[in-house]
């Protein structure tokens, strides 16, 4: 007599529609997350799903983008849940144990993704993406039957231990975050979804089913635009070292002034390198050794964003010139006098304390010199501070950054001194720099730090007293009080290296309109080189030359997108100092300052013909 074949009966469809229409909900939701992003080029999935953990939601004018992203993952977390739990009609006994511990991990793991920004407690956030995972990864087995095609499960299990092992690899620091981490993401999430639609397919009608093709198509639109719009870095040509197609290649003249960097921060002959590089004796002055270095190598970074493999190249090459020249005894020896830190216990180290106007250009140069090189020696080999009698202090670029970040977490406002007891603003924009760099890298985030400096200094180095600028010069530490004037040269060096890093970009336009207006136009309508008989400092800036305070100004107005200012700026500057002899493109000036102010008229080019150091950071 036949077996009788014992048939289950069909599934109600509401699980199904319930799915569907979370589902629709979550793609809605990222897609409008995306578009409402203030400043562009966000992805929920090309971010690590945290727009909480890139952005401050207090410090965003319009954080809508806030909200959708949280609907966007409650949704994906009902759709989840829905069509998990529908299927425990399939298993029984310990699969099924499996299949609900498993449901309630994936639901506890994205929940904590959505919750808990990145910038708040980094390692729950982490611990939530591995709860996700491992939860999936639970429901797949529990799932598994022999009776069924095994594809599906290979697969996404495959998938799973792709991006667990990407993780692992990056938590070593084997690996940079990208593009491995975000990739593997990408790939779990889309292919999930997949899986989700494979798991209700057999529930719903036929009708419905068509629904659910069109959401798979709406999660893979959603990749695909990440994957071509959704990077910062990728925008320019920097992400996976690929030129961008639609990047403007560099013009005759940033050719020009990537030829005279290159030539400039190499190895010369001993007249050139006297005739270059030996400029401010004391190293006291706003265009001291260090900073012309300094210039020098963001120069070469905002051409080689946009350059071809041969002009990237160019620029890692002269960032590496900048590196060792940054590190040579008569760049630092300034902070080894009696009057800054010669007799302090821990000399002849120069960046154990204070000092930022020399340890943040080393740690820019240094995220910089990464991104475009991939080279991670100053991480593992690190690199020395020698001293005249032979001391020598070791450092890695994670020493580095750890020094840096232990002064401004133990500081009264998270801002770190230049010179002992001073605290200036634009000194502090380049660690910050730096670590949105190196976040973008995988070597950690430091935007809780970012976010608490710029709280303190914009409410507090705004609108000085008596004017001059739009920022106060200088914090006393110790009193607590700050010299009530400012300085449109400080201005611009302030804003230049502010906009790349603010949490909000309408914060450094503002203060570029307030800068703007207490500029005095008629000292840059025929700029002098030279003001007779006074000898500028850190903390006298009224007596740096016009030449140079226009070099700065109009790289900030770029930066700030016043292209009108700018030119009104560069036209007589370039009019009476331009000079394009050789090859080169150079600015003719006296030897104290010509190298810095060179490297920032290279930048306001760069910026003009669409590099962008926020889209580098951000």
């Amino acid at each position: 007599m036949p077996t009788k074949k014992t048939t289950h009966p069909s599934p109600p469809s509401r699980p199904f529609g319930v799915t569907v229409a979370f589902g629709i909900l979550a793609a809605a939701a990222f897609l409008a997350a995306m578009w409402t992003f203030p400043g562009g080029g966000y992805n929920p999935l090309m971010r690590m799903l945290s727009a909480l953990g890139r952005t401050d939601v207090n410090g965003v004018r319009w954080p809508w983008c806030h909200y959708l992203f949280i609907a966007g993952m409650l949704s994906a977390t009902a759709a989840a849940s829905v069509a998990l739990l529908s299927c425990r009609r399939f298993v029984d006994g310990a699969r099924l144990r499996i299949l609900e511990w498993g449901t309630a991990l994936n639901v506890a793991g994205l929940l904590t993704i959505a919750a808990v920004p990145e910038n708040v407690n980094i390692p729950f956030h982490n611990a939530g993406c591995w709860l996700a995972a491992i939860g999936g990864g639970m429901a797949l087995l529990a799932l598994d039957r022999r009776a069924a095609p095994r594809i599906w499960t290979v697969a996404l299990l495959s998938v799973v231990a792709v991006f667990f092992v990407a993780i692992v690899l990056h938590a070593l620091h084997v690996i940079p975050f990208a593009p491995a981490v975000p990739t593997a993401q990408k790939a779990l999430i889309v292919s999930f979804a997949a899986w989700i639609v494979r798991l209700v397919w057999p529930i719903g009608p036929a009708a419905s089913r068509r629904v659910a093709v069109g959401i798979c198509a709406a999660l893979l639109l959603i990749a695909s635009y990440s994957a071509m719009h959704g990077g910062s870095a990728a925008a320019i040509g920097i992400a996976g070292n690929t030129p961008n197609a639609t990047a403007k290649p560099l013009c005759a003249d940033e050719c020009a002034a990537l030829r005279w960097l290159e030539c400039v921060t190499g190895a010369l002959p001993p007249d050139e390198e006297r005739d270059w590089w030996e400029i401010d004796g004391g190293q006291h002055g706003l265009f001291a050794k260090r900073y012309s270095i300094a210039f020098a190598g963001y120069a070469a970074a905002a051409l080689g964003m946009r350059g071809d493999t041969a002009q990237r190249a160019a620029a890692g090459r002269v960032l590496g010139n900048c590196i060792k020249r940054y590190l040579k005894r008569d760049a630092w020896a300034y902070s080894m006098s009696r009057s800054y830190w010669g007799l302090k216990p821990w000399a002849p180290d120069p960046c154990y304390r204070e000092n930022v106007m020399y340890t943040g250009h080393l740690l820019q140069l240094l995220a910089l010199y990464e991104t475009f090189t991939g080279d991670k020696r100053y991480w593992t080999d690190g690199f020395d501070f020698v001293w005249t009698d032979g001391r020598t202090v070791h450092y890695t670029v994670q020493k580095l950054i750890d020094v840096t970040v232990y002064q401004m977490r133990h500081g009264p406002n998270g801002g770190i001194a230049c010179e002992p007891g001073l605290m200036f603003f634009p000194c502090n924009n380049h660690p910050h720099v730096a670590f949105a760099i190196f976040a973008k890298l995988g070597h950690g985030d430091w935007s809780a730090d970012a976010r608490r400096w710029e709280r303190w200094a914009l409410d507090h180095y705004a609108k000085p007293l008596f004017g001059g600028g739009a920022l106060n010069l200088v914090y006393h530490v110790k009193s607590g009080l700050f010299y009530p004037r400012g300085n449109s040269g400080l201005d611009a060096w302030s804003l230049l290296w502010y906009e790349p890093w603010a949490a909000d970009r309408g914060r450094a336009l503002a203060l570029w309109r307030s800068a703007a207006e207490k500029i005095d136009w008629a000292a840059f309508s025929a700029p002098a080189d030279a003001i007779k008989g006074r000898r500028q400092t850190c903390c006298d800036p009224a007596k740096v030359p016009p030449t140079v305070a226009a070099s700065f100004l109009a790289a900030a107005a770029r930066a700030c997108g016043d292209s009108a200012s700018a030119e009104r700026l560069e036209r007589p500057l370039d009019a009476k100092y331009l000079r394009r002899d050789g090859g080169m493109y150079r600015l003719d000036l006296d030897r104290e300052w010509r190298i810095g102010a060179t490297a920032n008229r290279i930048i306001a080019l760069a910026l003009a013909n669409g590099s962008s150091f926020r889209a580098l950071c951000l």
